[in-house]
C-alpha cells in the first residue's frame, strides 16, 4: 500500500511539473515589455503556434515559414491594390532595415492576382532599390485564412520559437516607439531563444 502512495505522489509531481513548464512557456506575464507594447499599439495577444506555409518569393525561390525559425518574424498580409497596405509599406521598410541584422525577418505575403502587380508596386515604391523584406506571392489567398486573417493589411509578430505573439489588424505606423519596444524585447528575450 505504501508503494502505491509513492507512485501516486510521483505521478502527481510529474504532472504538476509538466503543467508548470507548459504554462511557463506560454505565460502572458513572461515579458511585461512585450505585453505593454502590444497593448499600447492596440494589438491582440495570440499565443499559439504559427501555421507553416510554402510560397514562391519575388526572387523565384520557394520559402517556408520554418526557414526563419530562431528569428523574430514580422509577417504581413497585403496587396498592391490595397491603399492602407501601400500607406504602411514605408514604415515597414524602415523597420526591417533597422532590425534585419539583429535577428528579425520581415515576410510580406501579397494577395495580388498577378505577380507583375506586386513587382510593379515594389519597383514604384523603391525605384532602383531592392526591399529588405522577404516578398512572397499567394494569389490564391490560401495562407491568410489559416492565420485567421479576413481583411488586409494584417500583421502577425512571431517569436523565435514559432509562436504568434501578437496580431495587428489594419495599417500601422511601424516607426512608433512601442514597435521598437516590442521587437527589441522579443529579440533579446531569453525565453524565445532556441537553446
Amino acid at each position: 500500500m505504501k508503494f502505491f502512495h509513492v507512485q501516486i505522489l510521483l505521478i502527481v509531481a510529474l504532472v504538476s511539473t509538466g503543467g508548470y513548464l507548459a504554462s511557463k512557456s506560454w505565460s502572458l506575464d513572461e515579458s511585461p515589455a512585450v505585453m505593454s507594447a502590444i497593448e499600447k499599439l492596440g494589438g491582440e495577444w495570440v499565443g499559439r503556434p504559427a501555421p507553416n506555409f510554402e510560397l514562391q518569393g519575388i526572387d523565384g525561390k520557394t520559402h517556408r515559414l520554418a526557414d526563419y525559425r530562431g528569428q523574430v518574424i514580422f509577417l504581413n498580409f497585403w496587396a498592391s491594390f490595397c491603399e492602407p497596405c501601400r500607406e504602411e509599406m514605408p514604415s515597414m521598410e524602415n523597420l526591417v532595415r533597422q532590425y534585419a541584422d539583429q535577428g528579425m525577418v520581415m515576410v510580406a505575403i501579397s494577395h495580388d492576382q498577378k505577380l507583375e502587380d506586386m513587382t510593379g508596386f515594389m519597383n514604384q515604391f523603391l525605384p532602383g532599390e531592392r526591399s529588405a523584406m522577404t516578398l512572397l506571392w499567394d494569389p490564391e489567398v490560401g495562407t491568410a485564412p489559416r492565420y485567421g486573417t479576413e481583411l488586409i493589411p494584417e500583421t502577425y509578430i512571431i517569436d523565435r520559437q514559432g509562436r504568434i505573439v501578437a496580431r495587428f489588424v489594419s495599417a500601422y505606423d511601424w516607426t512608433r516607439p512601442e514597435v521598437k519596444q516590442l521587437i527589441e524585447a522579443l529579440i533579446r528575450s531569453e525565453s524565445n531563444r532556441m537553446f
